[in-house]
C-alpha cells in the first residue's frame, strides 16, 4: 500500500492473468498448450494450442466492463498482420494447417471464443470477418 492506497494491478499483471484463465478454457475445450507468449521477429503469440491434427495461434484480449471498450474492437490489422507474420516465421508450422483464433476475456472470464479468424482485406471498412 503506498500513501493508503491500494495498489492495483499492472496491465502486464492483467493481461498474464487474462492469458492463464485462457490456457484454462482451452485445455477444458481439449486443446493442448504448446507453448505461451512465444515471441517471433514480428512479436509475440499469446498462446499456441493444438487440437486433433491442427496448429491454433490465439490471440486473448482482457477488459472490464467499466471500459466500455469491447476486446473485440482492439484488434488492429496491423495486429492481424503481425500474427501472420509470426506464424510465418515458426519453422515447426510449415506447412501444417494453423488457423487464428481469438479470445475474449471480461471480468476475469472467457466472453467469446472466435475461432479461425480472418481480416478482410477487401472491405473498406476493414472489419474483421468471424467464422464460427
Amino acid at each position: 500500500m503506498l500513501f493508503g492506497m491500494a495498489k492495483h494491478p499492472s496491465t502486464t499483471q492483467k493481461g498474464q492473468d487474462a492469458e492463464l484463465i485462457a490456457q484454462e478454457y482451452l485445455r477444458a475445450q481439449r486443446y493442448t498448450i504448446l507453448q505461451t507468449n512465444m515471441h517471433t521477429p514480428h512479436g509475440e503469440i499469446d498462446i499456441v494450442a493444438k487440437k486433433n491434427s491442427e496448429f491454433i495461434c490465439v490471440e486473448v484480449r482482457s477488459r472490464n466492463t467499466s471500459t466500455g471498450i469491447p476486446s473485440e474492437l482492439t484488434l488492429t490489422s496491423q495486429k492481424y498482420k503481425r500474427i501472420i507474420l509470426s506464424i510465418l516465421s515458426i519453422p515447426w508450422l510449415e506447412n501444417k494447417p494453423v488457423r487464428i483464433d481469438f479470445l475474449t476475456i471480461v471480468n476475469n472470464t472467457v466472453a467469446r471464443h472466435y475461432k479461425d479468424i480472418r481480416w478482410d482485406m477487401v472491405n473498406s471498412h476493414k472489419k474483421l470477418l468471424y467464422a464460427f
